[in-house]
């Protein structure tokens, strides 16, 4: 059976982390779920793994790898931002700003589904 990991990276003080980082996981285990399904009968198993990162590293987080390649690395169209993030602010006691992608002159605080599952098919050849 082929394997295709998707790697979430995100900032994480005291168990907690930042509400856009959160809405990630909650999209990720969904579709990572939902891959399985669609993808398994193929020969294809899709694994989650979650890399914590401290405030140190927070120009990272929100991050999707897919096979240890950044989601933007897929679709060169992508380009990477970042924007204010209050949530993250209230984890470090500090202003920050989150990472965002940017594509069609749209800004996305939380990865689109599409662009991911887009992703994961196009290596697996099961979609």
């Amino acid at each position: 059976m082929k394997a295709i990991d998707i790697e979430w990276r995100h900032l994480q003080v005291e168990g907690e982390t930042c509400e856009r980082c959160g809405d990630t996981g909650v999209l990720l285990r969904g579709l990572v779920a939902n891959l399985n399904r669609e993808c398994a009968p193929r020969g294809v198993q899709v694994t989650l793994t979650e890399t914590l990162l401290g405030p140190e590293s927070i120009q990272e987080s929100n991050q999707v790898l897919i096979d240890g390649q950044p989601l933007e690395a897929g679709t060169p169209a992508i380009q990477v931002g970042s924007s204010a993030c209050a949530s993250c602010g209230d984890l470090t006691g500090r202003e920050e700003s989150c990472r965002t992608l940017e594509l069609g002159g749209e800004s996305f605080d939380v990865p689109p589904a599409y662009l991911i599952r887009g992703e994961v098919c196009r290596l697996g050849q099961c979609c």
